[in-house]
């Protein structure tokens, strides 16, 4: 037994890279509206940033549109893994934006929102991306998983700086006037706020994903979590609690903006936690200039060889984070590369023989050995420990073997009707 956060954490089952090199891309962010809604909003979102110029690292994302998420979806289901199955984004969803008009009416003393999936805040642009999002789900190309309310702010710590005096509190009435609720300053989500009303918070994001998606989260995650609130997610349903701790070939590398006390250098991917019931992961690569590559790098290759390293030095698999905002930005020059590279990437990957999976999958795998989701409209079950589960036959996927399925079988398998 091993400890995290003063917690017993075991194994209850590894994963063998060598037979199955599995990679999972972590994308956070998606569905917030937290910057401005388009380009022409850029000198006065500075302004109100008090910038007299434009930081080195800093890239304004804006919300997706279905024309982009085709795009992306274009370049996913272009690549599929030795099974057959396409790659996939594991994508880290907000669900829920700031009703600017009922927080200005409240005098700044009341949170209002409105929820992913009925609209969004006015002025931006509602050209059906959350319809998109669901083709992409449907497709398995796209896996939904929970991220927040409102991203990186407090809504008590935001009210109150509406409500104040001084730069901050000038700088936040500025924003809002632009739209925006991002201070580009982390004000933890749940700061200010106890175990119910966390578990508040948490149950209205949760009952709207699952109105929306149809399902409870299998995942979560967000920098803005205390380890209390790893709890709640688990209360709630989640499964498998990510970005534990980040690793660049082995190192951690500290976030700085995280709760000083849910920085956890010492857990291993694929952690599982008895008390939580829930499954620690980690990442341990990055792709895309917002996740510290030089733009103007092979950051495609970069990427690649860091994961060729994680199989081989630490025999775990690659779950690689890649932010929303390299996609999602104003610079149409710097959105096209990024999906070339993209490419790039997935195209070494696929020649390599790798593995596609799902955050879902990956810390069902670490669980129980087993996993299953629906790709397609197909069940696709993997297995990959000896160990029981609930079904006896599949069709191999990759040759279209009938195969029986039995406690030392492994492999992936197309199940069910």
């Amino acid at each position: 037994m091993q400890k995290t956060n003063n917690r017993e954490c075991r194994r209850n089952f590894e994963i063998d890279i060598e037979r199955f090199p599995a990679v999972v891309f972590e994308s956070d962010d998606w569905g917030t509206c937290s910057t401005i809604k388009q380009e022409e909003d850029l000198p006065a979102y500075f302004e109100a940033m008090q910038l007299k110029s434009v930081p080195k690292r800093m890239t304004i994302s804006t919300l997706e549109t279905s024309q982009l998420l085709d795009r992306l979806f274009q370049v996913l289901r272009s690549h599929t893994g030795v099974d057959g199955v396409p790659a996939v984004f594991t994508a880290f969803t907000n669900m829920g934006n700031p009703d600017f008009a009922a927080i200005e009416q409240s005098g700044f003393t009341k949170y209002f929102d409105i929820p992913l999936g009925k609209g969004f805040p006015p002025g931006w642009k509602d050209d059906g991306c959350v319809c998109k999002t669901l083709e992409g789900l449907r497709e398995g190309i796209w896996s939904p998983e929970y991220h927040s309310l409102l991203h990186h702010n407090s809504p008590k710590l935001w009210l109150e700086r509406l409500r104040g005096k001084g730069a901050a509190s000038e700088k936040a009435r500025a924003l809002f006037r632009l739209g925006c609720f991002s201070q580009y300053e982390h004000l933890p989500e749940y700061t200010g706020y106890d175990l119910r009303g966390q578990y508040a918070m948490i149950d209205t994001g949760f009952s709207r994903f699952e109105q929306l998606f149809g399902y409870t989260p299998n995942a979560a995650v967000t920098s803005d979590a205390y380890p209390e609130t790893e709890i709640l997610w688990a209360v709630r349903g989640v499964k498998t609690v990510c970005l534990k701790n980040f690793k660049k070939k082995g190192a951690v590398v500290v976030y700085h903006t995280k709760p000083w006390n849910n920085q956890d250098p010492y857990a291993r991917i694929g952690d599982f936690d008895p008390m939580a019931g829930v499954v620690y992961l980690i990442r341990n690569a990055s792709f895309g200039p917002v996740d510290g590559s030089d733009e103007n790098s092979d950051y495609a290759e970069e990427c690649f060889q860091d994961i060729l390293r994680n199989f081989r030095v630490e025999k775990e698999p690659a779950v690689v984070q890649t932010h929303r905002a390299n996609y999602t930005v104003f610079s149409a020059e710097h959105a096209n590369r990024c999906l070339d590279m993209l490419n790039s990437l997935l195209s070494k990957l696929s020649a390599k023989g790798v593995h596609y999976l799902t955050t879902g999958e990956l810390g069902d795998l670490y669980r129980q050995g087993w996993s299953i989701r629906n790709v397609g409209g197909k069940q696709l079950l993997r297995k990959w420990s000896a160990c029981d589960c609930t079904f006896t036959e599949g069709i191999e996927a990759g040759t279209g073997k009938t195969t029986n399925i039995h406690e030392r079988t492994l492999g992936n398998f197309w199940v069910g009707s």
